[in-house]
């Protein structure tokens, strides 16, 4: 199971500037599905998704992602 780290995804993205509809872009991912990960509204994320997310964001999947 692969659980968003909400505020730390917020935090990062911010600190690069980009919006969301940025990071959705940059990792591959529809604007909606960003936004439920973001507001805590995905409790697990597909490891995929979870992937293109800490690629764009430039960290370890493991920064932005509780793995168990």
């Amino acid at each position: 199971m692969i659980i968003p780290k909400v505020e730390e995804i917020r935090k990062r993205r911010e600190s690069m500037g980009l919006t969301r509809c940025g990071l959705s872009r940059k990792a591959g991912l529809s604007t909606n599905a960003l936004f439920r990960i973001e507001n805590g509204e995905s409790g697990y994320v597909h490891p995929i998704r979870a992937r293109a997310i800490a690629e764009a964001l430039e960290c370890q999947l493991e920064d932005v992602f509780i793995c168990k």
